[in-house]
């Protein structure tokens, strides 16, 4: 095997590798956003069920502020310091929703949003492994 072929299978190997995290984050958010939304605090139980999502998703946010403030982060500097600031706000929207003094939507949109970038980016790089 060449040397240009043997980079090339590295290549699709490293993009289906990175491929299948995308897919899990895009599983996670997806599950989450989806929880989120389904909460229906009229109905009996759902007062937990949407303080149960909406710490898991602080939860997620949490390992992604984690991530994004490691040494070992690459992403562009702009986009860290955005998602940072969304991983705070998120944060601190968060304690409001658990006191009953906000409502979760603003969550529920970042998270759609995220998603939309993700299943771009995922897109994105499933045709350039096809290639």
């Amino acid at each position: 095997m060449h040397t240009s072929e043997m980079a090339m299978k590295g290549y699709k190997t490293t993009q289906k590798h990175m491929g299948s995290d995308i897919e899990l984050e895009l599983k996670i958010f997806t599950d989450i956003t989806g929880r989120l939304a389904g909460a229906d605090v009229a109905k009996p139980g759902g007062i937990s069920e949407l303080a149960e999502a909406v710490q898991d998703n602080a939860r997620l946010w949490n390992l992604i502020f984690l991530d994004l403030t490691s040494a070992d982060n690459q992403l562009e500097q702009t986009l860290k310091s955005g998602l940072i600031y969304l991983a705070e706000f998120t944060r601190q929207h968060t304690t409001k929703v658990l006191q009953g003094e906000a409502r979760p939507n603003i969550l529920i949109e970042i998270n759609k949003n995220i998603i939309s970038g993700k299943r771009d980016y995922f897109n994105r790089a499933a045709k350039v492994a096809a290639a």
